[in-house]
């Protein structure tokens, strides 16, 4: 039997694309997160939709701008929507679901945004009644929809944007009692892949461990009432019944004593972030576009030598690093040079953090490592101004390697692509940092600009 998340969801889908096909679209508020498609995203869409349905009454839906068939990318993800009692391809309402073309505009034009706080021009092109409705978000405030947006909550720096939803639920204890386990579940997920587990000195922030403080104990409850003769002293994967739809009844998380004074040292959240982690990490089995796609964002962007013209500048995050990847897939020059054409990118970044098993650190794993490979198409001035200026960049201290230290040589034919890697050595600056940077370099705006 579906749970009461997988319920709402499959409704409000099928309600949805019900009002679309009859012109209706526009009477629904389209919940939504970045492009990227990461577990922050989709967890804080489903979090946000279920507060503005149930505590605001409004009609809404959440979307998430991935295509199905590229769901499967991201394993921790599928693994989140299991432990919540959800179905990936019958629960989740893609961007592929929803019928429009580029002519005719998004069917709707009210939108909520979550884990960032730009209207993307895919939602506002051809639709000139577009507008936000509502932000929530952990990235840097570009200062928009601030007549329109209510909530408009952005929170620099919070670890996990399902955080900033779960702070939503806290503040309005006449709803909180009804959320559903399973959608705090999804929340927690959300919030120990950010985050590390709450681990200290990481990304983790008081809004982080509030939200998570508030969210075990709705998930406990729910334990302790469907089985009374659980005996559990944390917080674990539960799959005990065999059989394919016997599994998806059962999935859940059991949780027993948690350590409330450092959350991190919990047993069960020790492990359910293992768990989550490696399969983000999980992608040997993935070839170089789907690499490329899997935590992919796109910007547009105006040189400062050429105002009259954008450019679209992608930046691709990839968990594994150069030196294993480019040796495996002899493919990797042709399909990247595939990926940016298809894109139509000037520009595109490759972000890889991974651990260096051959490097291990005080904990006895690998130590963690980035790198940024960055690819010019057809414009050698950019190129020439962009390598130069990251390579003074302090924020990211990123030190230039040769592409035989990778055990290949530039596979980019002709003189189209301009390429150069680096390894960088402040670990710690994610996308959030290096995207405000690449603009500013590109636009010559000061590095404080928004994107």
């Amino acid at each position: 039997m579906a749970g009461v998340l997988s319920t709402f969801l499959k409704d409000k889908k099928a309600a949805f694309l019900d009002a679309v096909k009859t012109g209706k679209g526009k009477d629904w508020t389209v919940v939504m997160g970045n492009e990227a498609g990461d577990l922050d995203s989709i967890a804080s869409a489903i979090a946000y939709a279920w507060y503005a349905s149930k505590l605001q009454g409004l009609t809404a839906v959440p979307l998430t701008q991935t295509h199905h068939a590229e769901l499967h990318l991201r394993a921790e993800n599928l693994h989140a929507l299991e432990l919540a009692h959800l179905n990936a391809d019958a629960d989740i309402l893609c961007i592929d679901d929803v019928p429009h073309t580029t002519e005719s505009g998004f069917p709707s034009s009210s939108f909520a945004l979550v884990d960032h706080n730009r209207l993307s021009p895919r939602f506002s092109n051809s639709n000139p009644d577009a507008r936000v409705v509502a932000v929530v978000d952990h990235h840097e405030d570009e200062g928009l929809y601030r007549d329109t947006a209510n909530p408009r909550l952005i929170v620099v720096p919070t670890g996990s944007c399902a955080s900033l939803v779960t702070q939503l639920f806290q503040d309005h204890p006449e709803g909180s009692n009804d959320l559903p386990p399973e959608l705090a579940t999804l929340l927690l997920c959300s919030i120990l892949i950010d985050t590390s587990g709450l681990k200290p000195g990481g990304k983790a922030e008081a809004a982080d461990h509030r939200a998570a403080r508030f969210l075990l104990p709705r998930i406990a409850a729910h334990n302790q009432q469907s089985d009374s003769t659980a005996q559990t002293s944390s917080i674990i994967p539960s799959d005990t019944t065999s059989g394919a739809e016997g599994a998806r009844a059962r999935v859940g998380l059991e949780i027993g004593a948690v350590n409330e004074a450092a959350l991190h040292e919990t047993p069960g959240i020790q492990e359910l972030n293992t768990t989550l982690q490696e399969k983000k990490a999980s992608v040997a089995h993935l070839g170089t576009l789907d690499l490329l796609k899997r935590d992919y964002k796109e910007y547009t962007m105006t040189p400062a030598q050429s105002p009259s013209r954008q450019i679209l500048v992608g930046l691709s995050s990839v968990p594994v690093g150069f030196a294993s990847w480019l040796p495996r897939h002899a493919d990797f020059w042709s399909e990247t040079q595939r990926f940016m054409n298809d894109r139509g990118l000037t520009v595109l970044g490759i972000l890889t953090s991974f651990r260096d098993t051959e490097k291990l650190g005080k904990s006895g794993i690998g130590k963690h490592r980035r790198e940024q490979m960055y690819v010019v198409r057809g414009d050698e001035d950019l190129a020439t101004q962009l390598f130069d200026a990251l390579e003074e960049a302090e924020e990211l201290r990123l030190k230039r390697e040769k592409f035989p230290e990778f055990g290949v040589r530039n596979g980019f034919k002709g003189t189209e692509f301009h390429a150069r890697v680096w390894n960088q050595k402040n670990v710690d600056a994610t996308r959030k940092v290096t995207a405000p940077l690449v603009k500013s370099i590109i636009e010559g705006r000061p590095k404080g600009s928004s994107l």
